[in-house]
Protein backbone atom coordinates (compact mmCIF):
# COMPACT_ATOMS: atom_id res chain seq x y z
CA UNK A 1 0.00 0.00 0.00
CA UNK A 2 1.06 3.46 -0.64
CA UNK A 3 2.15 5.32 2.29
CA UNK A 4 0.39 8.44 3.73
CA UNK A 5 -3.07 7.58 4.34
CA UNK A 6 -5.77 9.51 6.32
CA UNK A 7 -7.98 7.14 8.57
CA UNK A 8 -11.60 8.61 10.20
CA UNK A 9 -12.52 6.33 12.68
CA UNK A 10 -16.19 6.02 13.54
CA UNK A 11 -17.51 4.28 16.87
CA UNK A 12 -20.94 3.06 15.01
CA UNK A 13 -23.46 4.06 17.84
CA UNK A 14 -22.50 7.30 18.36
CA UNK A 15 -23.79 7.96 14.57
CA UNK A 16 -26.83 5.43 14.22
CA UNK A 17 -27.16 2.77 11.60
CA UNK A 18 -25.27 1.69 8.84
CA UNK A 19 -27.67 3.73 6.73
CA UNK A 20 -27.08 6.99 9.29
CA UNK A 21 -23.70 6.10 8.69
CA UNK A 22 -23.83 6.26 5.20
CA UNK A 23 -25.64 9.71 4.79
CA UNK A 24 -22.88 11.36 6.84
CA UNK A 25 -20.41 10.00 4.35
CA UNK A 26 -20.81 13.45 2.24
CA UNK A 27 -20.08 15.53 5.25
CA UNK A 28 -17.22 13.69 6.60
CA UNK A 29 -15.61 13.36 2.91
CA UNK A 30 -14.89 17.14 2.79
CA UNK A 31 -11.87 15.88 5.34
CA UNK A 32 -10.67 13.82 2.46
CA UNK A 33 -9.73 10.54 4.48
CA UNK A 34 -8.90 7.48 2.49
CA UNK A 35 -10.60 5.43 4.80
CA UNK A 36 -13.10 4.89 7.34
CA UNK A 37 -12.44 2.32 9.87
CA UNK A 38 -15.73 0.55 11.36
CA UNK A 39 -15.48 -0.10 15.12
CA UNK A 40 -16.92 -3.49 15.69
CA UNK A 41 -20.71 -4.17 13.51
CA UNK A 42 -20.62 -7.86 14.20
CA UNK A 43 -23.47 -9.48 16.26
CA UNK A 44 -22.49 -9.41 19.80
CA UNK A 45 -24.06 -9.46 23.21
CA UNK A 46 -22.58 -6.25 23.28
CA UNK A 47 -20.99 -6.55 26.83
CA UNK A 48 -17.84 -4.56 25.82
CA UNK A 49 -19.51 -2.17 22.99
CA UNK A 50 -19.18 -5.11 20.09
CA UNK A 51 -15.54 -6.22 21.27
CA UNK A 52 -17.02 -9.17 21.95
CA UNK A 53 -18.17 -10.73 18.47
CA UNK A 54 -20.66 -14.18 19.11
CA UNK A 55 -20.78 -14.23 14.99
CA UNK A 56 -17.75 -12.54 12.90
CA UNK A 57 -19.89 -13.05 9.69
CA UNK A 58 -23.67 -11.59 10.33
CA UNK A 59 -23.99 -7.88 11.28
CA UNK A 60 -25.76 -6.89 14.22
CA UNK A 61 -29.33 -6.04 13.55
CA UNK A 62 -28.73 -2.55 15.87
CA UNK A 63 -26.64 -1.50 12.74
CA UNK A 64 -28.98 -2.99 10.06
CA UNK A 65 -28.45 -5.82 7.74
CA UNK A 66 -25.69 -6.66 4.81
CA UNK A 67 -27.79 -4.88 1.91
CA UNK A 68 -27.56 -1.72 4.19
CA UNK A 69 -23.67 -2.36 4.09
CA UNK A 70 -23.59 -3.01 0.28
CA UNK A 71 -24.56 0.86 0.49
CA UNK A 72 -22.51 2.12 2.75
CA UNK A 73 -19.29 0.62 0.58
CA UNK A 74 -21.12 2.21 -2.43
CA UNK A 75 -21.50 5.71 -1.17
CA UNK A 76 -18.29 5.31 0.38
CA UNK A 77 -16.74 4.85 -2.68
CA UNK A 78 -18.43 7.83 -4.52
CA UNK A 79 -15.99 9.75 -2.24
CA UNK A 80 -13.19 7.43 -2.80
CA UNK A 81 -12.92 6.51 0.43
CA UNK A 82 -12.63 2.49 1.90
CA UNK A 83 -14.10 1.00 5.01
CA UNK A 84 -12.04 -0.60 7.26
CA UNK A 85 -13.24 -3.32 9.43
CA UNK A 86 -12.59 -3.96 13.39
CA UNK A 87 -11.24 -7.22 13.16
CA UNK A 88 -10.90 -8.86 16.92
CA UNK A 89 -8.68 -11.89 16.94
CA UNK A 90 -7.58 -12.11 20.46
CA UNK A 91 -10.92 -13.45 21.87
CA UNK A 92 -14.97 -13.92 20.87
CA UNK A 93 -17.89 -13.66 23.11
CA UNK A 94 -18.48 -16.65 25.24
CA UNK A 95 -21.53 -16.31 23.40
CA UNK A 96 -19.99 -17.29 20.08
CA UNK A 97 -20.99 -21.01 19.03
CA UNK A 98 -16.78 -21.99 18.92
CA UNK A 99 -16.73 -21.51 22.71
CA UNK A 100 -20.21 -23.32 23.60
CA UNK A 101 -18.60 -26.25 21.82
CA UNK A 102 -15.17 -25.15 22.80
CA UNK A 103 -16.55 -25.90 26.10
CA UNK A 104 -18.80 -28.98 25.66
CA UNK A 105 -15.61 -30.82 24.62
CA UNK A 106 -16.36 -31.12 21.30
CA UNK A 107 -13.62 -32.89 19.39
CA UNK A 108 -13.08 -30.04 16.43
CA UNK A 109 -13.37 -26.97 18.90
CA UNK A 110 -11.90 -28.46 22.17
CA UNK A 111 -8.69 -26.32 21.55
CA UNK A 112 -10.68 -23.26 20.34
CA UNK A 113 -9.11 -21.43 23.28
CA UNK A 114 -7.03 -21.48 26.42
CA UNK A 115 -7.81 -23.72 28.52
CA UNK A 116 -5.83 -24.65 31.83
CA UNK A 117 -6.58 -27.74 34.72
CA UNK A 118 -5.50 -24.86 37.21
CA UNK A 119 -5.10 -21.12 36.69
CA UNK A 120 -1.92 -18.33 37.08
CA UNK A 121 -2.45 -15.70 38.75
CA UNK A 122 -2.64 -13.34 36.27
CA UNK A 123 -4.64 -10.24 36.14
CA UNK A 124 -7.44 -9.39 33.39
CA UNK A 125 -7.20 -5.74 31.92
CA UNK A 126 -10.46 -5.20 33.30
CA UNK A 127 -9.66 -6.01 36.88
CA UNK A 128 -9.69 -9.20 38.53
CA UNK A 129 -7.99 -13.20 37.78
CA UNK A 130 -7.45 -13.33 34.25
CA UNK A 131 -8.85 -17.34 34.23
CA UNK A 132 -12.58 -18.48 35.01
CA UNK A 133 -13.66 -21.87 36.18
CA UNK A 134 -15.92 -23.27 33.60
CA UNK A 135 -17.81 -25.66 34.86
CA UNK A 136 -19.60 -27.58 31.96
CA UNK A 137 -15.86 -27.98 30.60
CA UNK A 138 -14.42 -28.47 34.29
CA UNK A 139 -11.52 -26.28 33.06
CA UNK A 140 -9.86 -22.71 33.49
CA UNK A 141 -10.29 -20.29 30.24
CA UNK A 142 -8.05 -16.95 30.29
CA UNK A 143 -9.73 -13.75 29.52
CA UNK A 144 -7.31 -11.24 29.23
CA UNK A 145 -10.64 -8.91 29.19
CA UNK A 146 -13.51 -9.38 30.35
CA UNK A 147 -14.77 -12.83 31.59
CA UNK A 148 -17.42 -12.99 28.88
CA UNK A 149 -14.34 -12.60 26.20
CA UNK A 150 -12.31 -15.84 25.89
CA UNK A 151 -8.98 -15.92 24.73
CA UNK A 152 -9.00 -17.75 21.55
CA UNK A 153 -5.81 -20.27 20.99
CA UNK A 154 -3.74 -18.90 17.89
CA UNK A 155 -1.48 -22.16 18.56
CA UNK A 156 -4.24 -24.12 16.60
CA UNK A 157 -4.23 -23.85 12.87
CA UNK A 158 -7.99 -24.31 12.99
CA UNK A 159 -8.21 -20.57 14.38
CA UNK A 160 -5.90 -19.43 11.86
CA UNK A 161 -7.81 -20.57 9.63
CA UNK A 162 -10.91 -19.67 10.62
CA UNK A 163 -9.39 -16.11 10.43
CA UNK A 164 -8.74 -16.40 6.81
CA UNK A 165 -12.19 -17.26 5.94
CA UNK A 166 -13.42 -14.45 7.79
CA UNK A 167 -11.04 -11.94 6.05
CA UNK A 168 -12.20 -13.63 2.76
CA UNK A 169 -15.51 -12.89 3.41
CA UNK A 170 -15.41 -9.32 4.16
CA UNK A 171 -12.68 -8.70 1.52
CA UNK A 172 -15.24 -10.66 -1.19
CA UNK A 173 -17.93 -7.99 -0.40
CA UNK A 174 -15.93 -4.65 -0.59
CA UNK A 175 -13.51 -4.09 2.26
CA UNK A 176 -10.60 -2.50 2.38
CA UNK A 177 -9.08 -3.60 5.04
CA UNK A 178 -9.05 -4.05 8.32
CA UNK A 179 -8.06 -2.60 11.67
CA UNK A 180 -6.44 -5.62 14.52
CA UNK A 181 -7.87 -4.84 18.08
CA UNK A 182 -5.57 -5.98 20.67
CA UNK A 183 -3.00 -6.83 18.19
CA UNK A 184 -0.10 -8.19 20.06
CA UNK A 185 -1.40 -10.63 22.55
CA UNK A 186 -2.27 -13.17 20.54
CA UNK A 187 0.35 -16.13 21.73
CA UNK A 188 0.44 -17.23 25.25
CA UNK A 189 3.91 -18.64 24.91
CA UNK A 190 4.40 -17.72 28.31
CA UNK A 191 1.76 -20.47 29.54
CA UNK A 192 4.52 -22.74 29.41
CA UNK A 193 6.65 -20.92 31.89
CA UNK A 194 3.93 -21.27 35.01
CA UNK A 195 3.11 -18.84 37.48
CA UNK A 196 4.30 -15.28 36.31
CA UNK A 197 4.08 -12.27 38.64
CA UNK A 198 0.88 -10.41 39.25
CA UNK A 199 0.32 -7.60 37.02
CA UNK A 200 -1.67 -6.95 34.27
CA UNK A 201 -1.71 -9.96 31.17
CA UNK A 202 0.00 -8.32 28.52
CA UNK A 203 3.19 -8.52 30.64
CA UNK A 204 3.12 -11.90 30.82
CA UNK A 205 3.31 -12.84 26.87
CA UNK A 206 2.63 -9.29 24.46
CA UNK A 207 4.35 -9.58 21.37
CA UNK A 208 6.10 -12.53 20.70
CA UNK A 209 7.59 -13.92 17.60
CA UNK A 210 4.70 -16.56 17.42
CA UNK A 211 2.04 -13.41 17.85
CA UNK A 212 4.20 -11.74 14.40
CA UNK A 213 3.98 -15.11 13.06
CA UNK A 214 0.48 -15.46 12.91
CA UNK A 215 -0.59 -12.17 11.81
CA UNK A 216 1.63 -12.28 8.71
CA UNK A 217 0.19 -15.21 7.92
CA UNK A 218 -3.44 -13.53 8.10
CA UNK A 219 -2.55 -10.25 6.91
CA UNK A 220 0.35 -9.52 4.67
CA UNK A 221 -1.57 -9.37 2.07
CA UNK A 222 -0.83 -6.30 -0.28
CA UNK A 223 -4.31 -5.67 -1.45
CA UNK A 224 -5.80 -4.41 1.73
CA UNK A 225 -4.95 -2.15 4.07
CA UNK A 226 -3.69 -3.08 7.79
CA UNK A 227 -3.72 -1.09 11.15
CA UNK A 228 -2.55 -2.71 14.36
CA UNK A 229 -3.81 -1.49 17.69
CA UNK A 230 -0.57 -2.87 19.89
CA UNK A 231 -1.50 -2.66 23.27
CA UNK A 232 1.43 -2.35 25.75
CA UNK A 233 0.96 1.83 25.87
CA UNK A 234 4.62 3.77 25.96
CA UNK A 235 6.31 0.35 26.83
CA UNK A 236 6.22 -0.92 23.40
CA UNK A 237 9.63 -0.88 22.51
CA UNK A 238 10.00 0.89 18.70
CA UNK A 239 11.86 -2.33 17.96
CA UNK A 240 9.12 -4.36 18.53
CA UNK A 241 6.41 -1.97 17.03
CA UNK A 242 8.81 -2.37 13.71
CA UNK A 243 9.04 -6.24 13.98
CA UNK A 244 4.82 -6.33 14.67
CA UNK A 245 4.72 -3.91 11.24
CA UNK A 246 7.17 -5.28 9.13
CA UNK A 247 4.94 -7.48 6.98
CA UNK A 248 1.30 -7.90 8.60
CA UNK A 249 0.56 -3.75 9.05
CA UNK A 250 0.43 -0.89 6.82
CA UNK A 251 0.66 1.05 10.38
CA UNK A 252 -0.51 1.09 13.36
CA UNK A 253 -1.48 3.62 16.19
CA UNK A 254 -0.22 3.23 19.96
CA UNK A 255 -2.58 5.65 21.39
CA UNK A 256 -1.13 4.61 24.83
CA UNK A 257 1.29 7.17 24.00
CA UNK A 258 -0.94 9.95 25.38
CA UNK A 259 -1.30 7.64 28.55
CA UNK A 260 2.22 8.87 29.30
CA UNK A 261 0.97 12.15 30.08
CA UNK A 262 -1.52 12.23 33.33
CA UNK A 263 -1.85 8.06 33.57
CA UNK A 264 0.36 5.11 35.00
CA UNK A 265 0.37 1.97 33.48
CA UNK A 266 -2.12 3.07 31.51
CA UNK A 267 -4.72 1.94 34.37
CA UNK A 268 -7.60 4.95 34.25
CA UNK A 269 -8.56 4.75 37.80
CA UNK A 270 -6.02 7.95 38.72
CA UNK A 271 -5.12 10.51 36.59
CA UNK A 272 -2.38 12.47 37.28
CA UNK A 273 -1.37 16.73 36.75
CA UNK A 274 -0.33 16.22 32.94
CA UNK A 275 3.13 16.36 32.45
CA UNK A 276 3.41 17.84 28.69
CA UNK A 277 6.69 17.31 29.08
CA UNK A 278 7.21 13.49 29.05
CA UNK A 279 3.66 13.43 26.99
CA UNK A 280 5.17 16.04 23.66
CA UNK A 281 8.47 14.15 24.08
CA UNK A 282 7.40 10.69 23.07
CA UNK A 283 4.60 11.74 20.63
CA UNK A 284 7.52 13.17 18.72
CA UNK A 285 9.57 10.59 19.14
CA UNK A 286 6.74 8.29 17.94
CA UNK A 287 5.85 10.29 15.49
CA UNK A 288 8.94 9.45 13.37
CA UNK A 289 8.35 6.04 12.72
CA UNK A 290 7.44 5.46 9.16
CA UNK A 291 4.54 3.14 10.37
CA UNK A 292 2.97 4.80 13.40
CA UNK A 293 -0.61 6.56 13.29
CA UNK A 294 -0.85 9.61 15.47
CA UNK A 295 -4.37 9.96 16.63
CA UNK A 296 -4.72 12.22 19.86
CA UNK A 297 -8.70 10.74 20.57
CA UNK A 298 -9.91 7.11 19.65
CA UNK A 299 -13.07 5.02 21.20
CA UNK A 300 -10.88 3.94 24.20
CA UNK A 301 -10.09 7.54 25.63
CA UNK A 302 -11.38 10.79 27.04
CA UNK A 303 -11.87 13.61 24.43
CA UNK A 304 -8.63 15.33 23.68
CA UNK A 305 -9.75 18.77 24.61
CA UNK A 306 -10.86 18.35 28.29
CA UNK A 307 -8.25 15.90 28.73
CA UNK A 308 -5.32 17.76 27.84
CA UNK A 309 -7.26 20.91 28.75
CA UNK A 310 -6.45 22.36 25.53
CA UNK A 311 -7.64 24.38 23.05
CA UNK A 312 -9.22 21.80 19.36
CA UNK A 313 -7.29 24.64 16.96
CA UNK A 314 -4.03 23.72 19.23
CA UNK A 315 -4.48 19.97 19.16
CA UNK A 316 -5.16 19.43 15.66
CA UNK A 317 -1.91 21.49 14.85
CA UNK A 318 0.00 18.73 16.89
CA UNK A 319 -1.35 16.39 15.02
CA UNK A 320 -0.79 17.44 11.46
CA UNK A 321 2.16 19.63 11.57
CA UNK A 322 4.46 16.47 13.59
CA UNK A 323 5.51 13.94 10.97
CA UNK A 324 2.84 11.45 10.64
CA UNK A 325 2.04 8.81 7.51
CA UNK A 326 -1.03 7.78 8.81
CA UNK A 327 -2.97 10.49 11.27
CA UNK A 328 -6.28 9.27 12.69
CA UNK A 329 -9.25 11.72 13.50
CA UNK A 330 -11.82 10.56 15.63
CA UNK A 331 -15.74 10.73 14.94
CA UNK A 332 -16.68 14.77 16.54
CA UNK A 333 -12.65 15.14 17.11
CA UNK A 334 -13.25 17.70 14.04
CA UNK A 335 -15.82 19.95 15.80
CA UNK A 336 -13.83 20.42 19.08
CA UNK A 337 -16.28 17.67 21.17
CA UNK A 338 -15.57 17.79 24.65
CA UNK A 339 -16.29 15.19 27.45
CA UNK A 340 -19.79 14.57 28.30
CA UNK A 341 -22.11 15.36 30.86
CA UNK A 342 -22.54 11.74 32.39
CA UNK A 343 -24.30 10.40 35.08
CA UNK A 344 -23.55 10.42 38.74
CA UNK A 345 -24.80 6.49 38.58
CA UNK A 346 -22.10 4.24 38.03
CA UNK A 347 -25.11 1.38 36.74
CA UNK A 348 -26.13 3.76 33.88
CA UNK A 349 -22.54 3.65 32.68
CA UNK A 350 -22.86 0.60 29.82
CA UNK A 351 -18.72 0.85 29.38
CA UNK A 352 -17.14 -2.23 31.29
CA UNK A 353 -14.23 -0.67 31.59
CA UNK A 354 -16.27 2.36 34.19
CA UNK A 355 -17.55 0.22 36.20
CA UNK A 356 -13.84 -1.77 36.70
CA UNK A 357 -12.60 1.78 37.41
CA UNK A 358 -15.48 2.35 39.99
CA UNK A 359 -14.94 -0.85 41.62
CA UNK A 360 -11.28 -0.39 42.30
CA UNK A 361 -12.05 3.01 43.52
CA UNK A 362 -14.17 2.22 46.08
CA UNK A 363 -12.06 -0.92 46.73
CA UNK A 364 -9.23 1.67 48.17
CA UNK A 365 -11.75 3.50 50.41
CA UNK A 366 -12.90 6.65 48.24
CA UNK A 367 -16.56 7.66 48.35
CA UNK A 368 -19.36 7.42 45.94
CA UNK A 369 -19.15 10.97 45.12
CA UNK A 370 -15.35 10.48 44.76
CA UNK A 371 -15.01 7.52 42.63
CA UNK A 372 -17.68 9.05 40.38
CA UNK A 373 -15.74 11.64 39.71
CA UNK A 374 -12.57 9.85 38.65
CA UNK A 375 -14.88 7.54 36.27
CA UNK A 376 -16.56 11.01 34.69
CA UNK A 377 -13.13 12.11 33.97
CA UNK A 378 -11.25 9.13 32.71
CA UNK A 379 -14.22 7.24 31.22
CA UNK A 380 -14.19 6.00 27.20
CA UNK A 381 -18.02 6.77 27.50
CA UNK A 382 -17.11 10.18 27.03
CA UNK A 383 -16.23 9.26 23.47
CA UNK A 384 -18.49 7.34 22.71
CA UNK A 385 -21.79 9.56 22.76
CA UNK A 386 -23.84 10.30 20.16
CA UNK A 387 -22.37 13.06 17.73
CA UNK A 388 -24.04 16.34 17.81
CA UNK A 389 -24.94 17.05 13.99
CA UNK A 390 -26.86 20.24 14.58
CA UNK A 391 -23.04 22.03 15.78
CA UNK A 392 -21.79 19.76 12.77
CA UNK A 393 -24.08 22.09 10.90
CA UNK A 394 -22.97 25.43 12.29
CA UNK A 395 -19.77 24.89 12.07
CA UNK A 396 -19.64 24.36 8.29
CA UNK A 397 -21.16 27.97 7.59
CA UNK A 398 -18.75 29.96 9.93
CA UNK A 399 -14.68 29.84 8.44
CA UNK A 400 -13.12 30.56 11.86
CA UNK A 401 -14.87 27.03 13.02
CA UNK A 402 -12.86 24.07 14.49
CA UNK A 403 -14.19 21.95 11.59
CA UNK A 404 -13.29 24.59 8.73
CA UNK A 405 -9.54 24.49 10.48
CA UNK A 406 -9.58 20.86 10.50
CA UNK A 407 -10.16 20.78 6.74
CA UNK A 408 -7.62 23.19 5.79
CA UNK A 409 -5.19 21.26 7.82
CA UNK A 410 -5.79 17.57 6.60
CA UNK A 411 -5.33 19.42 2.91
CA UNK A 412 -2.14 21.39 3.83
CA UNK A 413 -1.16 17.67 5.33
CA UNK A 414 -1.55 16.47 2.25
CA UNK A 415 0.06 18.71 0.04
CA UNK A 416 2.61 20.54 1.58
CA UNK A 417 6.28 18.93 1.11
CA UNK A 418 7.41 20.17 4.08
CA UNK A 419 4.71 18.42 5.98
CA UNK A 420 5.13 15.41 3.76
CA UNK A 421 8.97 15.30 3.49
CA UNK A 422 10.56 17.51 6.21
CA UNK A 423 12.75 16.23 8.99
CA UNK A 424 11.69 17.34 12.85
CA UNK A 425 13.88 19.06 15.24
CA UNK A 426 12.26 19.64 18.60
CA UNK A 427 13.10 23.61 19.95
CA UNK A 428 11.68 23.50 23.15
CA UNK A 429 9.38 21.63 25.20
CA UNK A 430 8.09 23.20 28.32
CA UNK A 431 6.25 21.59 31.57
CA UNK A 432 3.48 24.25 31.00
CA UNK A 433 2.49 22.83 27.62
CA UNK A 434 4.68 24.73 25.42
CA UNK A 435 6.01 22.99 22.28
CA UNK A 436 8.03 24.45 19.65
CA UNK A 437 9.66 22.32 16.73
CA UNK A 438 11.10 23.00 13.01
CA UNK A 439 10.27 20.87 10.03
CA UNK A 440 12.85 21.31 7.70
CA UNK A 441 12.81 20.10 3.49
CA UNK A 442 15.84 20.87 1.36
CA UNK A 443 16.01 24.64 1.81
CA UNK A 444 12.98 25.42 3.40
CA UNK A 445 11.83 25.51 7.61
CA UNK A 446 8.75 25.80 9.03
CA UNK A 447 8.72 27.00 12.60
CA UNK A 448 6.16 25.64 14.66
CA UNK A 449 5.06 27.51 18.17
CA UNK A 450 2.17 25.63 20.01
CA UNK A 451 0.57 26.85 23.30
CA UNK A 452 -1.31 24.04 25.10
CA UNK A 453 -1.71 26.03 27.73
CA UNK A 454 -3.70 28.93 25.30
CA UNK A 455 -1.82 31.45 27.21
CA UNK A 456 0.07 32.34 22.86
CA UNK A 457 -1.42 32.09 19.53
CA UNK A 458 -0.25 29.01 18.14
CA UNK A 459 1.56 29.03 14.70
CA UNK A 460 3.27 27.48 11.85
CA UNK A 461 5.59 30.09 9.80
CA UNK A 462 8.03 29.68 7.39
CA UNK A 463 11.36 30.73 7.06
CA UNK A 464 10.16 34.24 5.59
CA UNK A 465 8.39 35.10 8.58
CA UNK A 466 4.84 34.26 6.75
CA UNK A 467 2.34 32.46 8.59
CA UNK A 468 1.15 29.29 7.28
CA UNK A 469 -1.29 27.89 9.75
CA UNK A 470 -2.71 29.98 13.34
CA UNK A 471 -5.26 29.32 15.51
CA UNK A 472 -6.06 32.92 16.33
Amino acid sequence: MAKRKLIYQIYPTAIGSLRDIADKIPLIAKLQPDYIWLSPIFLSPWVDGGYDVSDYCKIDPRFGNMKDFYHLVDVAKKHNIGILLDLVLNHTSSEHPWFKKSEQHDPWYKDYYVWLDKPLNWDSFFGGPAFDYDPIRGKYYLHLYDRSQPDLNFSNPRVVREFKQVIKFWTDRGVAGFRVDSANVLAEDALKSGILPRVSGFFNYYQTKETVAILEKLLSSPKIFTIAEPIGGEFLSHLRFRELTRKAFDAAFNVGTLDVADTFFSIKDHFYPINYRKWLHTLAKWSQEEKFSLAIESHDTPRAPSRFNAEPKTLAMLQFLLPSNYPCIYQGQEIGTRNAKLSNNIEDYPGVQSRMIYRRLRKEGKTKAQAMKQVKLSSRDNARQPIDWGEYVMQESDDNSVLNFYRRLTELWRQDPVLINGSLKIKKISRKGLFEFERRYKEETYYVHLDLSGRTKSYCKNSRGEIIVTNR
